[in-house]
């Protein structure tokens, strides 16, 4: 058994030496043909790393020829491969820019989008990259909503829109944790506005009228009055929009207590 194992360790460094041997002598080959060969080799064998760099040698040799499309088309996907997702976005969009009328152009736009869905960050972090992402897997599936990829696609736009939701939620919540209370209504109205279908609305709706209420508690008297009906003013569109919310309880505390305050500047003023 012991024997065995030695002889296949023997073989397979063997198979490598020979290998990383035969991959130098390509790689300093003059021409394309032998490169071009031996990279399609590489890429079908999935030992994307050699192809990338032949194919990367290759294509300023073949810049314009026959073998352009393809060549420009690997070295693209190889870099999807290696997960360089900056660079294979890059690539890919030359690659559609170019052979708009190739057989590959379906695929080459769909991993284009997905590259830049690979580079989007966590909800935490600048979504600027999230954007461009949902643009492109937008612009695919509506180009080829039919494409064996659309199911994949709408799924992805899904989780993209979650996470900018998230981003730009956290960003207008940050105004109330602050205590920048006007900040923070102003950014939960532009929110609604940009995603008036998002789970988070419901939490905002209640956010804007806890920061309306310490903005009126907090305000002078003669103010008071005026802020406080906006207070129940967000109450009634909240609990019309949210009537079995889970902030419904602490929402009502905040209402009541307006209207009683209300009811006794009403009677100051008599």
């Amino acid at each position: 058994m012991i024997q065995k194992l030695k002889t296949s360790i023997v073989v397979s460094l063997f198979f490598l030496i020979f290998s990383c041997s035969e991959y130098r002598k390509v790689l300093k080959t003059e021409g394309y043909e032998k490169k071009l060969k031996a990279a399609t080799e590489y890429y079908e064998n999935e030992e994307y790393f050699k192809a990338s760099t032949l194919f990367n040698d290759i294509r300023p040799l073949v810049k314009g020829s026959e073998e352009s499309e393809i060549v420009d088309f690997y070295f693209a996907n190889t870099l999807y491969k290696l997960k360089q997702f900056d660079k294979s976005a890059k690539y890919f969009k030359g690659f559609i820019e170019l052979f708009s009328r190739s057989e590959k152009v379906i695929e080459a736009e769909y991993l284009y989008a997905i590259s830049l869905y690979k580079t989007s960050p966590n909800s935490n972090l600048d979504q600027s990259s999230t954007v461009d992402a949902i643009s492109a897997v937008q612009n695919f599936i509506n180009k080829y909503p039919y494409s064996e990829y659309s199911m994949e696609a709408n799924n992805i736009i899904d989780e993209l829109q979650v996470k900018l939701e998230t981003k730009n939620f956290e960003n207008a919540k940050q105004y109330y944790k602050t205590r920048n209370y006007k900040s923070a209504i102003i950014a939960i109205k532009n929110f609604e506005n940009d995603f008036p279908d998002s789970s988070f609305n419901e939490e905002g709706g209640y956010l804007k009228i806890l920061s309306q209420y310490l903005i009126s508690i907090n305000s002078f008297e003669n103010l008071q009055e005026e802020r406080f009906k906006v207070t129940i003013d967000f109450y009634l569109d909240f609990i019309d929009k949210y009537p079995k919310s889970s902030f419904q309880s602490e929402a009502e505390k905040m209402y009541v207590e307006s209207l009683n305050l209300l009811t006794k500047f009403a009677e100051q003023k008599k």
